[in-house]
């Protein structure tokens, strides 16, 4: 699936038209490796919260199945970067969150899901923070968007409905972080203007996602979000890195 992934979004990005003239400058190998922590930590809340909308519609099937992914295909290959980052990780909260779906036990499911929404807060706090991380983070949510959204809508037919909620969901979670941005910075901080780009460019892909439930048609072309994925990731370039490497 990984290969299937690269050629989709090297394809999407063919489409918008994306040839670089010239190699971006160098990023500091630890910021792209807190950039990937952070997108699988991000990754997984996207399919918890669409999992946690489609509940609150009343689609218990199809919000089981986001209940489960992240456990079932993507927490394993966290465990050793939980430990190398001394985080304690979430096994037990995100279990906990699927069994109470699984059970349809709709008292239990508000709890839990707080406590595991808290406890993935906890595991993304070992990582410092910056405005160039979450930018980039951010960018990388979108291009799995964007390849994610090219599975479930094909020739604006339906093809995968999961694949298209997923795209919602990590959509989502990267407008969530920009805002958590923008909040956290300083009224005069130079970077809010760029943030506030980021949100704009964000939230003009609402309209990908005209129900959590797709009609059976829909005209609509991943290469959008593709696009916008490109555009934060060049923005990025324009943020201050961690302290730490400047």
């Amino acid at each position: 699936m990984g290969r299937l992934r690269v050629a989709l979004f090297a394809a999407l990005a063919l489409a918008v038209g994306s040839g670089c003239v010239a190699p971006p400058p160098a990023v500091p190998a630890q910021v792209l490796a807190d950039a990937d922590y952070l997108l699988k930590l991000g990754l997984m809340r996207g399919h918890l919260l669409v999992g946690r909308a489609l509940l609150s519609l009343g689609e218990r099937g199809a919000a089981l199945t986001h209940a489960k992914h992240p456990g079932d295909e993507l927490y394993a290959g966290m465990r050793g970067e939980f430990a190398k980052r001394r985080a304690a990780g979430f096994a037990a909260e995100l279990a906990a969150y699927a069994d109470a779906v699984d059970r349809g036990d709709d008292a239990a499911v508000p709890a839990r899901y707080q406590a595991l929404e808290d406890a993935i807060a906890r595991s993304e706090r070992v990582v410092a923070p910056s405005p160039s991380l979450t930018a980039r983070v951010v960018a990388l949510l979108l291009e799995e968007a964007a390849v994610e959204y090219a599975v479930g809508i094909v020739d604006g037919g339906v093809e995968n409905a999961h694949e298209y909620q997923d795209a919602y969901g990590f959509t989502q979670v990267a407008l969530r972080m920009a805002r958590s941005q923008l909040a956290a910075l300083g009224r005069g901080d130079p970077d809010r203007e760029v943030f506030a780009e980021v949100i704009a460019r964000i939230a003009a892909l609402g309209d990908m996602w005209p129900a959590l439930m797709p009609p059976p048609r829909l005209d609509r072309d991943a290469a959008v979000i593709a696009a916008a994925a490109q555009d934060i990731g060049k923005m990025a370039l324009r943020l201050r890195l961690p302290s730490r490497f400047q």
